[in-house]
This record gives C-alpha cells, structure tokens and sequence, in this order.
C-alpha cells in the first residue's frame, strides 16, 4: 500500500489495515473468553468441592454430637437431670458458638474471593484503557535509518507501532494470567 505526505511524494511500505487490527483484535477477544470460561468452570469445580468438604464435616459434627448425646446419657443417669441440664445448654452454646465461627470464616474467605475478583477486573480494564485505540496515522511517512541490514533485506527491520502495542497488551494479559501460550 502506498501512501502520499503533503508534498505530494509517494511512499511504499507495510502498513497495517484496520481491518486487520480488527480481526487480530478479535482473535486475543476470543483467547481471552476461552480463558475467562475455563476459569469459571474451575471456579465452579472448585466451589462443588468445597460445599462436598463442609457437607462431610457437617456429618462428622452430627455423628459426633449424637455419640456425645449417648455418652451424656449414660452420664445423666448416674448424675441426675439438673447436671444435663447444664451440659446439654453448654454443649447447645458451643455448638451454636461454633456454628457461628464456622459461618464467619465462610463469610470471610467469600470476602476475600469477591475481593480478589473485583481486583482482577479492575486489573482488566486498566490494561485495557491502557492500550491505544488501534488507530493509526494515516498518510504518515516515517524517515528510514541508516540500518545495516537494510541492505541485506531491503526493508527496515523496526517493527510497526500497531504490532507494537498490540504485543504489548498480549503481553500485559500473559502477566494478569488471563491468556495462555
């Protein structure tokens, strides 16, 4: 593609069409969906196995409380009614003081987790906002240096700001963790 400056000379070189920022620009949007479903599948796998995590200790809290109820059983009998009275309240406030704990934790590492996420799209859009709006100069003629290679390939070797910023924002998503190889 030739372009032409103001004095009217005309100049030939790689020039990079819209159209082809759009499709490249397509493409990382479409790596970046297929990264972004794979996380919340693994985000997903990883709550099952958590709620499967507390359903066990739920149980293994319940059989122990009902081996627990046995044993004050026995223990009432030789005791009397007021003793298990007492256990049986202290037993309920623990249980209850542990349950309590147990949701705090929950609420917190969940917290954490939105707290992390917001921080990740925040992350997202700055680099986003950071890269340029794929908008070139059109009709721009850059001077070409005395390069040594130019000799060799006929063409300079410095690569074209499109490409450019676009490998910088790949890049900046390969640091975020949001796009693979």
């Amino acid at each position: 593609m030739s372009t032409a400056n103001a004095s009217g000379e005309i100049s030939e070189g790689k020039s990079l069409s819209y159209d082809a920022v759009v499709k490249q620009f397509g493409a990382l949007e479409s790596k970046l969906d297929r990264t972004m479903s794979i996380i919340e599948e693994v985000q997903t796998k990883l709550e099952q196995q958590e709620t499967n995590r507390r359903k066990a200790a739920l149980l293994a809290q319940k059989i122990a409380a009902r081996r627990a109820s046995m044993k004050r059983e026995e223990d009432v009998s030789m005791r009397g009614e007021e003793a298990s009275k007492k256990e049986e309240d202290e037993a309920r406030k623990k249980e209850e003081e542990e349950a309590k704990r147990k949701k705090l934790e929950e609420l917190k590492s969940r917290l954490s987790e939105v707290k992390s996420k917001v921080e990740e799209g925040k992350k997202v859009r700055e680099a986003s906002l950071k890269t340029s709006s794929g908008k070139g100069a059109v009709g721009e003629i850059k001077e070409e240096g005395r390069d040594p290679y130019a000799a060799l390939f006929g063409a300079p070797t410095e690569m074209p700001a499109e490409f450019k910023e676009i490998l910088q924002a790949s890049r900046k998503f390969q640091e975020l963790g949001l796009l693979s190889g």
